[in-house]
């Protein structure tokens, strides 16, 4: 029996194969390439150390360019969510469309059960434990913590659930992860016959589309609906239905599932020059879209009267943009440095990045405390990723990784094509 701690594949020493002509920059990436594999690995790390730069800058720094790059965190949790849909769809979909229901969905319970709630349990037991003995402090949304269903409920005695133990807030994600979870098994059998390009593209555009009508509809309904639902939540009510709750989420979820179809329905083929040509321009259009999406959530709060057009336009550039970074990267060879060895050693620990990163910002308060100069800022957010890293890559190797290979073993589970376990190109 395989030992639990050995080293992950990437990390294993291997024998250096010849290059191959195939790799050559705008060839597409089969989906047992252990390029394309590792690319979707390393677009883990980018989007956990994006959501652990936005969260550390305001404690790093102080001033506007701390609080420009404290929006970057909001574009990192939509990156993961869609990046959540196109991996469990590559992984999953085939199981629950070619088998029967019962052993796919005890496969896919016990898979995601050993993914999440191991080193989630752990974190969670371990600042609720300090808090009650070190600080006296009750935990009375416990619950609803350890059975990761904080974010779907808005309030608990007048607070917004998610905010009851300020150190964990962090967790809404996970919680809005789970509830994916139970969504996919749905979600796959209702695309099951979906397999012509037009319309899985249709699909995808439709999903955008509908979106939109969402945001309206909750920026607009949403206040007077809570009013009638959760009276006792006076403040940040919105921000729970807009922001923390798993509901307008879900289009980006299924919008990494549809990209992640048009990249199944495509893998086959040759693309030619103009499809290539194509793809490379959506490409670096989506990453420029990006790139300003933080800067329009910086002049946000100063355009009151473009609020909203702002956050619907921002939302639009993240869910789009994002569906075309993943298809152009893992099928047609874009970003390869995303397979690069570094950045999966940090896509393979992400998920302890995440957990860790909020107990780890203090330990990067390096020369100056409170008046950074932009050099000093800087170096305390790259100092700030790599003690995350260290930390994740520790937890990762003792209690994430074994805690996972012993559950599955447990029950008797085979893991899928995981892309966490990916070699470096």
């Amino acid at each position: 029996m395989r030992d639990c701690l050995r080293l992950p594949p990437f990390l294993q020493r291997t024998r250096r194969k010849q290059p191959d002509p195939a790799s050559k920059r705008g060839q597409y990436l089969d989906v047992n390439d252990q390029r394309f594999i590792g690319s979707l690995t390393g677009l883990r790390f980018v989007a956990a150390a994006t959501v652990a730069i936005g969260h550390g800058a305001p404690s790093l720094a102080h001033g506007w360019p701390a609080e420009l790059i404290a929006q970057v965190s909001s574009i990192g949790m939509t990156m993961f969510f869609v990046l959540s849909g196109f991996v469990l769809w590559l992984n999953y979909a085939g199981r629950f469309q070619a088998q029967q229901v019962g052993p796919a969905l005890r496969e896919f319970a016990i898979a995601r059960f050993a993914r999440l709630y191991p080193m989630y349990a752990v974190v969670v037991l371990a600042i609720v434990t300090y808090l009650m003995i070190a600080r006296g402090l009750p935990a009375p949304s416990l619950g609803f913590i350890l059975t990761m269903t904080q974010a779907w409920v808005p309030v608990q005695n007048g607070t917004m659930l998610v905010a009851v133990v300020p150190s964990l807030q962090h967790l809404w994600s996970i919680s809005v992860e789970l509830f994916f979870y139970l969504l996919f098994p749905f979600v796959c059998f209702l695309l099951a016959g979906v397999v012509r390009l037009s319309t899985m593209i249709w699909l995808a555009v439709a999903n955008i589309l509908a979106f939109a009508l969402t945001i309206a509809a909750f920026f607009t309904f949403g206040d007077a609906v809570l009013r009638e639902l959760a009276p006792s939540l006076q403040h940040n009510g919105m921000q729970w239905l807009t922001y923390y709750a798993p509901y307008l989420h879900v289009a980006q979820f299924l919008a990494g599932c549809f990209a992640a179809m048009i990249y199944q329905n495509r893998a086959q083929a040759q693309p030619d020059r103009a499809e290539r040509r194509c793809v490379t321009v959506l490409f670096w259009l989506s990453l420029a879209a990006l790139a300003c999406a933080p800067m329009l959530l910086f002049l946000q709060p100063r355009l009151p009267g473009w609020s909203f057009s702002i956050e619907v336009a921002v939302r639009l550039i993240e869910i789009t943009g994002f569906s075309i970074v993943f298809v152009a990267a893992s099928r047609y060879g874009h970003a390869r440095w995303l397979s690069s060895r570094a950045v999966i050693v940090g896509g393979e620990c992400s998920y302890s990045i995440y957990l860790l990163h909020p107990f780890l910002i203090r330990l990067a308060m390096i020369g100056k405390p409170d008046e950074p100069g932009v050099l000093e800022f800087g170096l305390r957010l790259g100092l700030f990723v790599a003690i995350a890293t260290a930390a994740a890559w520790v937890t990762y190797m003792l209690i994430e990784a074994p805690a996972r290979s012993w559950i599955r073993r447990a029950f008797g589970s085979s893991a899928p094509r995981e892309v966490i376990h990916a070699r470096a190109s």
